[in-house]
């Protein structure tokens, strides 16, 4: 669960205020067999917030586009974010500033580096579990027209060993890089497994989409967070394309990251 409270239920007043939002819309669409971008607009008034978890996918997990709407707490964060980036944490360290804070946008940002869904439906799935083998930092999962696709994310240090002086990937990132590779590697014989965790924090009321069942790998992407702009020069740039082309891994420093956050000032979507 990523907040507070469990939103696979509602409240009574959530569910009288719902309920008089889904009768609002059912009697004006009958009236003129459709439904007019004013009634939509009111709809979406009457609706209570959790009422947004409470229909999705998966209610505990769903990323909601009301938190990108105040652009100055949206500021802050990246302000508090890059002053951490600037005192050389762990890994850990930044995974606690996320998690503890719920900064989940900050990682919910990748969505906009280069990746063409989540603006449909976006989820955040924290230390998920590959069963009884690996975890993943965080698996980002978006939905676009083709439906569901996937980004599992490792994060590593911002700073010790990224390069060597020719630019060429350091012992971090390599351990980033394998981490990976030992993922994909799994999906290939156990993706299906991963349907049993999925079917126990999707919403019961929604049956588990295909994509969440059968393996394809052309749903599947894999980012590696690791180091600062300065870190990378030409030569490591060449080398996360090929990382990229070959091995279908995305190598982001954490300054991509903070640049991917700062689209959500304009875009105020995933």
């Amino acid at each position: 669960m990523l907040y507070e409270r469990d939103y696979r239920y509602l409240s009574e007043d959530e569910v009288i205020q719902l309920n008089k939002a889904e009768n609002y819309l059912d009697k004006s669409s009958k009236k003129t067999n459709s439904i007019s971008v004013k009634a939509l607009f009111k709809y979406h008034e009457l609706k209570p917030d959790a009422s947004y978890f409470y229909q999705s996918l998966f209610p505990n997990n769903f990323l909601s586009t009301k938190t990108l709407k105040n652009k100055d707490e949206l500021k802050q964060v990246e302000i508090k974010f890059e002053a951490l980036l600037n005192t050389n944490p762990s890994e850990r360290i930044i995974l606690n500033f996320i998690n503890q804070n719920k900064y989940y946008n900050l990682i919910a940002a990748i969505f906009h580096y280069g990746f063409n869904f989540g603006h449909h439906d976006a989820y955040l799935f924290k230390e998920f579990e590959f069963p009884s083998t690996f975890k993943a930092d965080y698996l980002l999962v978006g939905k676009n027209s083709h439906g569901f696709h996937f980004i599992f994310i490792e994060l590593e240090n911002p700073v010790g060993s990224i390069t060597n002086k020719d630019g060429e990937f350091g012992t971090t990132i390599r351990k980033g890089i394998k981490q990976v590779e030992d993922w994909d590697k799994w999906m290939e014989g156990h993706f299906n497994s991963l349907s049993i965790i999925f079917e126990k924090l999707k919403n019961q009321n929604i049956e588990l989409p295909k994509e969440f069942r059968i393996l394809n790998k052309s749903r599947l992407n894999y980012v590696v967070i690791c180091g600062r702009r300065d870190d990378f020069n030409d030569n490591t740039y060449e080398e996360k394309r090929r990382l990229l082309r070959d091995k279908n891994i995305n190598l982001l420093h954490y300054d991509n990251l903070i640049d991917s956050y700062k689209w959500f000032y304009s875009t105020k979507n995933y």
